[in-house]
Order: structure tokens, then C-alpha cells, then sequence
């Protein structure tokens, strides 16, 4: 390594202490973590300033973390609530192929951008960044001008695995107050039942559930998993969601909720204009194909 190298890397360091030193910033653990132990306070009277930096230099680390306001609204609590893990990451991967075929396999400058996890600012207005994860293309719904230059979400899915299911709830029903997030899926991944089988693939039984929240519409849930969501005996009580392609378990979303763009006051009838490329009517997600997916991530 050259000395002109070996100069900017000591320096880069000696500005990264002098940063922390001025900044109360999270702390990441420097062990590894076991799931048993989360949520896990990682900071303490925070500002949003440090911990949206923070989530920008450290967002991709494996973690998922939670910002828990004060009631100064300045400064909150920063705890870890998820790290990442095959089946969570496989899931979040399917689910996009899922929104994504409305394209029709465009993939430069596609109409529909499917994202993991840009950030956004949290609908709260308390300018704290979160993820979403569907929206449209600027050119044909462009970026409002109070707009950070981060994506304008109109879907978000949500998918828990170690996430306590009352703070996705939560943070779901946030994010619906906002009328230009047209629609929230939220997929909640149970542990495995350890000790028992399919007998045919060698899956372990595990219980899934999903929610849909769409605006102006009643809530619709769906229990997924290869065993039903009360049952103590898969085999003599098999779940209904055995096959793809069934009717009852589908989560259809009208694409052109991704498209709702309505000048304000919003016109009686508005109807959101979709682009003529797109021949698509409805994302589809299939969730006996979704649960293949989250059962061969952990066999």
C-alpha cells in the first residue's frame, strides 16, 4: 500500500472518531446477536439528524431498527427489532418479482420501480426515515415538489420474521394515514415447529399470516402457512393453502392504485390513468407460493 494511501485511510479514521465524538450516534453490537434477544436498545436520546445518518451509512448492515420518539419530538430511542435472515431476505425477493410483472419484463426505465429499501421520510412528519417499496416512474407520475428526492411510495410491504407483529401493525396503520399510500401488504413469517415434517418435501410446519390494507376498503387477512394458525396437529388438520393458484389465497392490488396521481381537490370518480404499456390489471401475489419460498429458506 502506497504512503499517499496510507495517509488517507488515517485520516478518514481520525475524522470518523471526531464525528462520533460530536455526534450521539447508535451503537451497533460488536457481537454477534441471537434473535432471542431482540429488540435490543442500541441508543438513547438520539436526534432524528444523527439517526437518519446513521440509517443512511448503516441501513444495509443485516439489521431492521426502530426509532421510538420522545415526547420532546426531537430526540428517541434506537433499538434493533430484526436482523437479516435467508427466509426474511427470499421472501422480500419474491414479493418483488411478484410486482414486477406488470412490466412485462422491461427492465430500463421499467414504469413500475420495484425498491428494497430506499429510504423515505415517515409519514408521522416527524422527518424520521423509513422504507418503502413500490411506486411509480417519474415519467409519468412525477416526484411532488415538497418531495426529498426520495421515492413518493405508493404500496409498501412489509415482512416480519423476528418483528414483534403489534409494532408491524403499528407502524402499518402510520403509514395509512398518508392518502397517497395507496395500499399496505404485510407478511408476518412465525418460528418453525421443530420435530415434525412434511412428509413429502421434508419442510418444516410453520405458520404465516398476511394483511392487506387498502384505502376507502375493510382490512382482508389471510392465514397462510402449511399448518393453520391454532392448530396443534398438521397432519390430521391440514391447512387450506396447499396449492398454487387458489382464488382465496391471492392478494390482488388494481395496478392502478401505483398510478393514483388526482389533482387536488380530488375530482368525484377520479379515476388514476395507467400507462397503455402495461396490459396487467392486478399485482397478484400468491401466497401458497409465497410460503414455498419461506419453507425451503429453513428446512
Amino acid at each position: 500500500m502506497s504512503r499517499a494511501r496510507t495517509s488517507e485511510i488515517w485520516w478518514a479514521r481520525i475524522l470518523d472518531r471526531v464525528d462520533e465524538f460530536l455526534h450521539n450516534y447508535p451503537k451497533l453490537p460488536k457481537k454477534p446477536l441471537a434473535e432471542s434477544s431482540l429488540p435490543l436498545k442500541i441508543g438513547s436520546n438520539i436526534t432524528i439528524k444523527d439517526y437518519n445518518t446513521f440509517l443512511n451509512n448503516h441501513g444495509s448492515s443485516g439489521f431492521k431498527f426502530q426509532f421510538e420518539l420522545n415526547s420532546d419530538n426531537k430526540t428517541g430511542n434506537v433499538y434493533i427489532i430484526g436482523m437479516t435472515s435467508t427466509v426474511h431476505e427470499n421472501v422480500v425477493a419474491r414479493l418483488q418479482d411478484f410486482f414486477k410483472v406488470p412490466n412485462g419484463g422491461v427492465v430500463d426505465d421499467p414504469p413500475i420501480n420495484v425498491s428494497g429499501q430506499p429510504l423515505h421520510y415517515n409519514p408521522d412528519k416527524n422527518e424520521v426515515q423509513i422504507a418503502p417499496d413500490v411506486y411509480p416512474d417519474i415519467a409519468f407520475v412525477p416526484r411532488p415538489a415538497f418531495s426529498t428526492g426520495n421515492p413518493h411510495v405508493r404500496i409498501i410491504c412489509e415482512v416480519a420474521v423476528g418483528q414483534n407483529i403489534g409494532y408491524l401493525n403499528q407502524k402499518c396503520l402510520t403509514w395509512m394515514h398518508e392518502q397517497y399510500v395507496r395500499a399496505i401488504v404485510s407478511i408476518k413469517i412465525l418460528k418453525t415447529k421443530l420435530g415434525i415434517r412434511e412428509p413429502t418435501t421434508g419442510y418444516f410446519y410453520r405458520k404465516m399470516t398476511a394483511k392487506l390494507n387498502r384505502q376507502g376498503m375493510a382490512t382482508q387477512r389471510w392465514d397462510f402457512g402449511n399448518v393453520k394458525k391454532n392448530s396443534r396437529d398438521p397432519i390430521h388438520d391440514p391447512a387450506p393453502c396447499n396449492a398454487p393458484n387458489l382464488t382465496q389465497f391471492q392478494i390482488n392490488i388494481p395496478v392502478g392504485e401505483v398510478f393514483w396521481d388526482p389533482p387536488f381537490p380530488i375530482p368525484p370518480g377520479y379515476a388514476p390513468t395507467i400507462p397503455p404499456v402495461i396490459a396487467v390489471h392486478n399485482f397478484t401475489i400468491d401466497l401458497y407460493r409465497l410460503q414455498r419460498v419461506a419453507l425451503k429458506a429453513e428446512m
